[in-house]
């Protein structure tokens, strides 16, 4: 085997659910079911085929794992340690970074985990300073009541609130408007838009006055394009998994997942 490597015989157990974590690993020939519960009470999540990353939130955001992982075959996977993912991080825009740790926060909170913040998080305004140096980001001031996007549009741009606070609202087929999520300052919306290309999910309305900064597409795209393969998967990946969560969709939480049979979750 190469260096790094490391082989998982059938039903072996990589990682657990509520322990904290170090490394994440890729698939390079196998399949590893992430399930969370149990014995007794397991939820299947889905099952990681060759070229599929699991286990990778740890390495940013030092909160325990919300599932557990484990080999369904003999499976060979290549250990991915947090110094290479900080090197691959540090080898791209900063706000690549800040978008993949947004997509964290949203998807630990979708599952009731707290967001813990990782010591080398970059504060908003370092991100501010460094991405509008290079003309990324634009900024714009909205009222209280202001609509920055509306539900079911087409996304052209993602937004970072540097003061204020914004509305994320979703309405029914009645037209019944429900609060999703209040954002506040430091917190990105609208980049899911910009990786699937899928309608935006929500509204965004403006509360108190709001100042955003606002990366368009154009720029959105240069960024991933700046960003090493791993950063533009994992945020990929992510996005999959928060369309999932949503009821109208059904996207795969990763490229090279597949749907888990009971026959995939280990028994003990």
């Amino acid at each position: 085997m190469k260096e790094g490597e490391v082989i998982f015989e059938r039903g072996e157990v990589i990682l657990r659910e509520g322990e904290g974590g170090n490394v994440a690993y890729l698939v390079i020939d196998g399949q590893v079911a992430i399930y969370t519960g149990e014995k007794g009470a397991r939820k299947k999540l889905a099952v990681i085929s060759n070229g599929g990353v699991f286990g990778e939130m740890a390495l940013i955001d030092p909160a325990p794992r919300i599932a557990n992982a484990a080999a369904v075959t003999r499976t060979r996977c290549m250990r991915i340690t947090r110094t290479v993912l900080e090197r691959a991080l540090d080898a791209g825009p900063p706000l690549t970074r800040y978008l993949l740790q947004s997509f964290i926060r949203n998807i630990r909170t979708a599952s009731g985990v707290s967001f813990v913040k990782a010591p080398m998080e970059p504060e908003p305004a370092e991100l501010i300073v460094s991405e509008r140096s290079n003309r990324v980001l634009h900024r714009r001031a909205y009222g209280h009541g202001d609509v920055i996007f509306r539900q079911d549009s087409e996304g052209n741009a993602a937004y970072l609130i540097q003061s204020g606070e914004v509305d994320l609202m979703r309405e029914d087929a009645n037209g019944q408007a429900t609060l999703i999520r209040r954002l506040g300052a430091g917190e990105v919306f609208g980049e899911m838009a910009l990786l699937d290309a899928q309608p935006r999910y929500a509204t965004a309305v403006a509360r108190n006055g709001a100042t955003l900064e606002i990366l368009r597409s154009d720029n959105f795209n240069t960024l991933l394009a700046d960003a090493p393969p791993i950063v533009r998967a994992l945020m990929r990946i992510y996005a999959g998994m928060i369309r999932s969560q949503a009821p109208r969709q059904a996207t795969p939480a990763a490229p090279a997942a597949e749907p888990a049979s009971d026959t995939d979750i280990p028994q003990d």
